[in-house]
């Protein structure tokens, strides 16, 4: 696994390159998570983050044939006031997490209510690759169906927005050589 691990700097060199994998995923700030948006971290840096990987995406020759979904882990950070569900191999779920497709084949402005788990990105994946599933939770998964129209013409790139941080941002964001610094 880690030698297919590569930094963020490279994925974007790659999707500015025309040159992503079939799949990726991303995760915030490399091995000090300092965009990662988890609690005492900065709302604003994470999310300029998040949009400054979407731009890159969206930006690149890979926009064609492209779907982002963006979402965050269900690590409990925040009260849910609905109980979490079951999957169909009977392990309990987190709790409801936040869940944005971005895709020139979207269908714009739609909310797709229907309930998924993670296991519904996978699925998608594996239908997308003729995938056979890998277990119960992806093979009874919503597959975000309804979310797509791959027959309208293609979506131009959403402009991504770069907030300055607040000042109260600036005193809790840190960059990664903050971490192996502190001084």
């Amino acid at each position: 696994r880690r030698g297919n691990e590569l930094s963020i700097n490279q994925f974007v060199i790659d999707a500015t390159g025309g040159h992503l994998p079939d799949f990726s995923i991303i995760n915030p700030g490399g091995p000090y998570h300092v965009d990662s948006e988890h609690n005492g971290d900065s709302m604003t840096a994470g999310d300029n983050w998040v949009g400054q990987i979407a731009h890159d995406v969206m930006t690149s020759p890979e926009w064609a044939s492209t779907a982002m979904f963006i979402t965050y882990d269900d690590c409990g950070c925040f009260y849910d006031h609905v109980p979490p569900g079951v999957n169909p191999d009977f392990t309990v779920q987190g709790p409801r997490s936040p869940l944005v497709i971005v895709s020139p084949y979207a269908r714009p402005g739609y909310t797709d209510t229907r309930h998924t788990t993670f296991a519904g990105i996978l699925a998608y994946v594996e239908q997308t690759f003729g995938l056979a599933p890998l277990s119960p939770n992806d093979a009874d998964a919503y597959r975000f169906n309804k979310a797509f129209n791959y027959s309208q013409s293609p979506l131009k790139p959403a402009r991504m927005v770069t907030r300055p941080l607040p000042a109260s941002a600036k005193k809790i964001h840190r960059t990664a050589a903050d971490l192996k610094d502190p001084t």
